[in-house]
């Protein structure tokens, strides 16, 4: 299966991610903040990378923009709630230029499993 980087700061959500997503048979790595998801992407190579867009130390979009600079690039899937100051829609608006697909939190199982799925089908 596939290897796959999931960044989130909510533990709750990360812990269901990588659950449901190890249980698909794949191998994940997690991290809590978006500086964090860039020393993984720095030390091995990901199929998929699973990323909230606002975190602390460095966000979903600094991860993006790190990934687009690697020679074997990741699948990128951003996943968010928004943030105070604009809507989960208008952030996946401007996510869209980083992001191969963008996700609006809360998101089911079923939801997760099938774009992740979709995402890494497009890669081979």
């Amino acid at each position: 299966m596939a290897n796959i980087l999931v960044a989130d700061d909510m533990t709750e959500i990360l812990l269901i991610y990588e659950q449901t997503l190890m249980a698909a048979g794949h191998t994940v790595v997690t991290a809590k903040n978006g500086l964090e998801a860039t020393k993984h992407l720095t030390t091995r190579d990901f199929d998929l990378v699973v990323t909230d867009i606002y975190m602390p130390k460095s966000d979903g979009m600094e991860v993006a923009t790190y990934a687009h600079s690697l020679s074997n690039r990741p699948a990128l899937l951003a996943i968010t709630g928004g943030s105070k100051r604009l809507s989960s829609q208008e952030t996946i608006c401007m996510g869209e230029a980083f992001f191969d697909e963008s996700l609006i939190k809360p998101v089911s199982q079923d939801v997760l499993l099938s774009t992740v799925n979709t995402l890494l089908s497009k890669r081979h």
